[in-house]
Order: C-alpha cells, then structure tokens, then sequence
C-alpha cells in the first residue's frame, strides 16, 4: 500500500527516520488479519486507542481512523460519548441531545482508589425514571452524514432493571434486542441509519437509584475496521487502573490491538518512574485479564512545555519509562517524542503552529501531523509483512 501526498507532513525538524513500530515482529498476527480482510473481506478489526486530552480531542485520532478504513475498510465508528452533556469537550463528528438532566463525571477527577468508571472514564447519570437520547452521526464540520445498523449501550443496572427502546423516526423503524449482559444491550436495524432515538425506562419505578450511562457504540454490518477512541482530560495510567469497570467493558470491544497513549500529565510534575513503570503493569494487566487475546502498541507523548513554567524536563523520564516498559515486555513501540525531536523540541512544534496557546496540547494541524505519522509508521510496518509474506 501507497504512502500518498495526503500522509506527508513536511516539517524538517522532525526526525522522521525515527518513525517506526519498533518490535513490529509482535503485531503480526494483527497484520495478517488486516491482510486477509484486504484481500477477501469478511473480518472485523477493533482497534482501541486510549489517552488523555490528546486521544479525546478526536483530530489526532480522526486521521488515523479516517485512513486505515480507507485503507481496510469502514466498520463503523465505534464508540461515542456524550461529553458535552458530562461537560466537557469531545468530538465533533456526532450530536447528542437529551430531554432529561445529567450528571456527568470521569476518572481523573475523582480520587478514590477504586473509581466506578467503565470503558469510556466517563459516567453519567439521572435520577430520572424515564429519558431520551438522540445521536446524530454527522460531521459538524462537514456535515457528512455516516449510517450504522448496530447500536450497543453500556450501562449498569446496579439499582434495578433498564428497558429500552431504540428507534429512528426517518426511517421509521424500531431496532431489535439481539445480545446483552451484565453491562450492555446490542440492537440492529434492518436498514442503515443515520440516527438512533435512545429511550430508557427503569422497571422499578420506586428504586432511588440513578440510572448510570457509559457509552454508545454504532457500528455497521461491513467489514473492516472499527476505531474506537477514548480519552479523558488530565488522565494518567493510574486513573484508569483505578476505573473498577473499564477493563470489564473494554473487553467487549473485542480489542484486537489497543494503542495506550499516555505520559503527559505523568511529566507535569516530579513522580516516582518506579510508580509510572508498575502503573503501566497494572493497566495492561488488569486488560488482558478480560481481552487475553488483544496486542499492544504504546506511543510516547511528542514535547511539550510544563504548564505554566517553560520547558518540561520530566518528559525525556516519562518518555523513556513507557519505551522500557513496552520493548521489556515485548510489545510494540511508537516513539513519537524522539521522532518529534526530543527534548526541547516543543519550541519547534510552537513555531511552525503546530501547538496551542497552552502550549501543551497542540494545534488541529500539529494532531493532524501526529496522525499521519502514526498511520504511515503503521502502514509501512503492514507492507514490510505482505512483502515478507509475499516473498516466503
């Protein structure tokens, strides 16, 4: 496969031989699947990628998913979130509105050493018996309209049952129960859609419990890739390790890679790198507890400045603890703070406008960038095996 006009970026300060998956060796079983599904079809590939304010954001993650459904097809866009109903920022390729009052809540803001978070970090919930929520699946920007037929809603039931009913006025039809546990309901439509109508009741009208939403998942009935993405603002290894539910629902995804995309937030202040090291453990371990058969692929954060100081010098520490976790264990590494210059290279970043005022998160252009490269260092790695393949 071609690395075309629209993956190069262009910017002579980055070091762009440094952009690889090292241990590439270990994805590729997922490299074969991808390859199959390329050549006759028929096959599911769910890539999960976690983070902080970087991974919630969406630009970053919108290219890299934008270019491997290009490139393996388009399974859906996976899971969503009603940030803005939680308060706070998110995605905007889809539209959430709701005739009941939330309360809305995520992982990094609360500090109990066992959090009730599930596969987003975030939570909300209603004391409402009764609600609705209506998705729209439309670029905002572009106002491109994208259909699905299969609608999951993860939520708990902890204070008694839940009943739903999931309907699309356009096309009049009411979609059907087919799949459920403990923390989801799957239905289908017959016919594609562009927007689900969420209905919820508790059977229990005399329960005080409130009614706890942690995600939506759309899908479609093709195959190819599915491309979910979640991020928390200020999130770390360790706030995840601590959402009691995550790995559970995460594992229902069906994961077959998960890209981890943490360290920021780690560098914003001194911290133990023994902690962040046994952190990263933890969290891998807890999701291959429920996903054994998911891989793994860790990026480092690209250089930034400490909030309100200059520069950072904890990020090179940071950087280098994920890349000795991940090569020490096996599994695969994208090293994006070497390949974005290394230390004190967020100046460069700051100059050619690709960071943010903030000057820790970057600008739309500066997390387009940062997709590309991902996506080219993923779709090289993919040729490197189909030639090999090829050649055997």
């Amino acid at each position: 496969m071609d690395i075309t006009d629209q993956d190069t970026v262009g910017y002579s300060f980055l070091n762009e031989g440094k952009n690889e998956i090292e241990n590439s060796a270990y994805l590729e079983p997922l490299y074969n699947k991808l390859y199959r599904q390329r050549v006759s079809g028929g096959r599911k590939i769910n890539i999960v990628h976690i983070g902080d304010s970087h991974i919630l954001g969406n630009y970053f993650t919108a290219v890299v998913r934008e270019r491997l459904q290009q490139a393996f097809g388009d399974g859906g866009r996976g899971l969503i979130f009603p940030y803005k109903l939680a308060g706070s920022n998110g995605p905007r390729d889809y539209l959430i509105e709701t005739n009941v009052n939330w309360y809305g809540s995520n992982c990094q803001r609360n500090l109990d050493e066992a959090t009730p978070y599930g596969v987003s970090g975030f939570l909300l919930e209603t004391f409402r018996h009764t609600g609705n929520l209506t998705v729209r699946l439309r670029d905002t920007s572009t106002s491109e309209t994208r259909l699905f037929t299969k609608v999951t809603i993860y939520h708990r039931e902890d204070s008694g049952p839940v009943e739903f009913s999931v309907f699309d006025d356009v096309t009049n039809q009411k979609a059907v129960l087919f799949l459920q546990d403990e923390f989801y309901k799957s239905y289908y439509f017959d016919r594609p859609v562009s927007q689900v109508s969420i209905s919820f009741e508790k059977s229990d009208e005399q329960s005080k419990g409130s009614f706890m939403l942690d995600g939506i998942m759309l899908e479609n009935e093709l195959s190819g890739v599915v491309y979910h993405s979640i991020g928390v603002n200020g999130s770390k290894f360790s706030d995840f390790v601590r959402a009691r539910f995550f790995a559970r629902q995460l594992a229902d995804l069906n994961p077959d890679l998960v890209i981890v995309s943490f360290g920021t937030n780690e560098a914003q202040g001194r911290l133990s790198t023994r902690y962040i090291y046994n952190q990263i453990d933890e969290l891998v371990s807890q999701i291959k507890k429920y996903a054994p058969n998911a891989y793994f692929l860790f990026t480092t954060p690209a250089d930034s400045y400490l909030r309100g100081t200059g520069f950072n010098p904890y990020l090179n520490q940071v950087s280098n603890v994920i890349r000795e976790f991940a090569l020490n264990n096996g599994y695969a590494l994208w090293d994006l703070y070497q390949l974005g210059g290394g230390a004190q290279s967020a100046q460069r970043w700051r100059s050619t406008g690709l960071l943010s005022s903030d000057s820790v998160h970057y600008s739309k252009v500066g997390y387009t960038v940062q997709g590309k490269l991902l996506y080219q260092s993923f779709i090289n790695a993919y040729n490197k095996f189909v030639d090999e393949r090829s050649g055997e």
